[in-house]
């Protein structure tokens, strides 16, 4: 993940309030992801896709 302004060919999306540049050839991994809170302070982690991404 970056915090990068979106290229002219990424999918942008806005997700629960929160603008999402996703590169084309990685959008099919993020179908199943959900990015959670960790309440221990480990921040943030993306769960769900149990493939082989990126």
């Amino acid at each position: 993940m970056a915090l990068d302004e979106p290229k002219a060919e990424d999918e942008v999306l806005t997700i629960n309030e929160v603008l999402v540049a996703i590169e084309p050839k990685i959008k099919p991994n993020t179908d199943d992801l959900v990015l959670d809170l960790s309440g221990d302070k480990q921040g943030l982690s993306l769960m769900g896709n149990t493939g082989n991404c990126c």
